[in-house]
């Protein structure tokens, strides 16, 4: 069974002319609405995410910030990343949507799920909100697995086409949970090196896959199957988390990569195939980046099928790329000798 998470509050996290906007949100809902299969998913609502469970990634202090921000007023954290007076509540009770998915997902209840979410979180650094993002979801789902569930191995797999530097910085010591991230090089904000692989116990357990400028669907393809596939045979995860951006798009206007839907679906369902190899299918989505609504409702339909059918065919009127991308044979073999793969 496939449950998802969706509540209409999330529009009170709104800023007049940013692309992180409620229209986004709507978009989806009304593709789900239309949909005869997904319209009667089953919907999840969980408590606000516990001090606890955020603190097992942000500091106190940080916390106490942004409780303070938001008390008083709201603002910006900087020129990208505003917060209303609704908004760490609503990303309290996004994180606690997922930890509620997470929870029926690892005790069998259900077998896959997506959290259907706004604002992003994979920004989000322990320390410091950014990139549209206040709470890094990811990780704190990730830490949450292993707390309450005992998991010992989580792969976090970031498809969005900016850098998920916040998840990495929580996870980057962690030899439990292993992150890979799939970006455009040169982007926002910055990180994502191949050279960053971890740290310390975790050294070893991060790997970043920057694809650059024009990258089809045929390239990312290739990359996933060639790097992150052998990456996730050699870890076994027991859980994949899935930071489910769809700005990878080539019609999104945050990003300079070639991906359809279709292509982006074929990501979630190689992710799924992992997660069917070594966790018993357990899989969760939990929605990043993604600025063209009408993109992102079909990507989160489709998305959804895959969940439900591994078979299934992508919601995809927007089709393919008309422009080759460029060759990644070298990058692949980069990747490959970078992690140890032959």
């Amino acid at each position: 069974m496939t449950v998802i998470t969706f509540r209409e509050n999330h529009a009170l996290h709104a800023s007049r002319g940013h692309p992180e906007r409620p229209a986004r949100l709507e978009a989806v809902r009304d593709a789900l609405a239309a949909d005869p299969t997904l319209r009667d998913l089953r919907r999840l609502t969980g408590a606000p995410a516990s001090r606890e469970a955020l603190e097992r990634v942000h500091p106190p202090a940080y916390l106490d910030r942004l409780t303070a921000a938001c008390r008083g007023g709201g603002g910006s954290f900087d020129v990208d990343t505003y917060a209303t007076p609704h908004s760490l509540q609503i990303a309290s009770e996004t994180c606690g949507d997922l930890l509620a998915i997470m929870d029926a997902v690892c005790t069998g209840e259900a077998s896959n799920g997506f959290t259907i979410s706004r604002p992003p979180g994979h920004h989000a650094s322990p320390e410091r909100a950014m990139g549209f993002c206040l709470l890094s979801t990811a990780a704190i789902a990730a830490k949450h697995a292993q707390s309450a569930h005992g998991l010992r191995r989580v792969l976090v797999l970031d498809m969005d086409v900016h850098h998920g530097n916040g998840t990495q910085d929580a996870l980057y010591a962690d030899p439990s949970a292993m992150f890979v991230s799939s970006h455009q090089t040169g982007l926002f904000p910055g990180t994502g090196a191949i050279d960053e692989i971890g740290a310390g116990a975790g050294e070893g357990f991060t790997a970043n896959l920057p694809v650059p400028a024009g990258t089809d669907d045929a390239g990312m393809l290739a990359v996933y199957e060639s790097v992150l596939v052998p990456l996730a045979d050699r870890f076994e995860p027991e859980l994949v988390i899935v930071s489910a951006g769809y700005d990878a798009h080539r019609l999104d206007p945050l990003g300079g990569l070639a991906l359809s839907v279709a292509g982006m679906t074929d990501l979630v369902r190689v992710a799924r195939r992992i997660a069917e190899r070594h966790a018993a299918g357990r899989i969760v989505l939990t929605l990043e980046g993604g600025y063209n609504p009408e993109v992102l409702a079909h990507s989160v339909v489709s998305s959804l099928r895959v969940l439900l059918d591994a078979g299934a065919v992508p919601s995809d009127p927007f089709g393919p790329t008309r422009q080759r991308g460029p060759d990644l044979t070298d990058l692949i073999g980069r990747l490959r000798r970078r992690h140890r793969l032959g």
